[in-house]
């Protein structure tokens, strides 16, 4: 087990190398970041001043030795939005992000093995269910933010039963977290679903089955076997919330980084996205491990394959 878990370190270590060796090359092609932070109408004194204060005059390979230390140890240039240092502005925001994605993230992942299950055992004649696959097919084939749009004119005007913006009521995750789970449930459901089907045409269960175990306990061990692929796109699904927060934030107005990440670009505060960028991507990462060890848990062949 300790082989595997320091295997799937290493691999996270280089792939956080890799996102920020990224945003660091992106950064210095996208132009001069001391012309984005420096006041409006300043001379090519203080452009220089300012340029030798954040160490953008040392050769390109000192600025990305030192890019990297600053990023993995939180070091960033004080935010010229919030007049404050960037990873702090981050952190304020945080916790209201993990809030909405954690919703959403439980309620599409049981709103998605209810539907698997349900289509997946067949009726007394036989023959599966197949119409809540059509709700599945339908969020699929709708984008996230048309989703918002949709919930905000139903139950925000015309019943006007839920909050449609901000975070001032315990109701107002509501519309948002059903909106971000719309956009996970269908890549959940269709996994669960095949690999629950796979699983139950295994030969341990149909011995289950004739041993006289009910049908729940053979869809319990049925379930179990096919948590491992599901446990992959869940993973991935986590992560992917995280960005998916930036559009499903601006239109509910939700105060968290999604909302703050737009707000930075349009004011072209450069620390704040790259403390942002950063940020997220370390979280995506640390995600990514979890679900990595996880799978030796639930699976042991994977523990001792490595």
């Amino acid at each position: 087990m300790t082989t595997f878990i320091l295997r799937r370190v290493g691999v996270t270590v280089l792939v956080v190398w890799g996102a920020l060796s990224a945003v660091f090359l992106i950064l210095r092609i996208s132009g001069d970041p001391v012309l984005l932070m420096a006041p409006p109408g300043s001379g090519e004194e203080e452009l220089a001043a300012l340029r030798t204060a954040l160490g953008y005059d040392r050769s390109l390979f000192v600025q990305y030795l030192s890019f990297f230390g600053d990023a993995l140890r939180g070091h960033f240039p004080d935010s010229l939005q919030f007049q404050q240092p960037a990873l702090s502005v981050v952190l304020e925001r945080l916790p209201a992000t993990f809030m909405l994605a954690g919703t959403a993230l439980v309620l599409g992942t049981v709103c998605a093995a209810l539907i698997a299950v349900a289509t997946v055992r067949p009726r007394k004649n036989g023959v599966e269910r197949e119409w809540p696959m059509s709700f599945v097919y339908l969020t699929q084939a709708v984008p996230n933010f048309y989703i918002g749009v949709l919930l905000v004119w139903i139950f925000g005007v015309l019943l006007g039963v839920l909050p449609t913006s901000g975070a001032g009521a315990p109701t107002s995750i509501v519309l948002p977290a059903i909106t971000l789970a719309a956009g996970i449930l269908p890549q959940l459901t269709r996994v669960f679903r095949t690999s629950l089907r796979a699983e139950l045409g295994k030969p341990y269960t149909r011995t289950g089955t004739a041993l006289g175990m009910g049908p729940r306990r053979v869809l319990g061990h049925a379930a179990y076997g096919a948590l491992l692929p599901t446990v992959t796109v869940l993973g991935l699904e986590a992560g992917a919330l995280l960005g998916g927060t930036v559009i499903v934030e601006t239109v509910f107005s939700w105060p968290g980084v999604g909302q703050l990440a737009i707000s930075a670009l349009n004011n072209e505060d450069f620390p704040l996205v790259l403390a942002d960028l950063t940020f997220l991507i370390l979280v995506f990462v640390v995600i990514n491990l979890v679900v990595d060890l996880s799978y030796g848990l639930l699976d042991p062949r994977v523990r001792h394959q490595g």
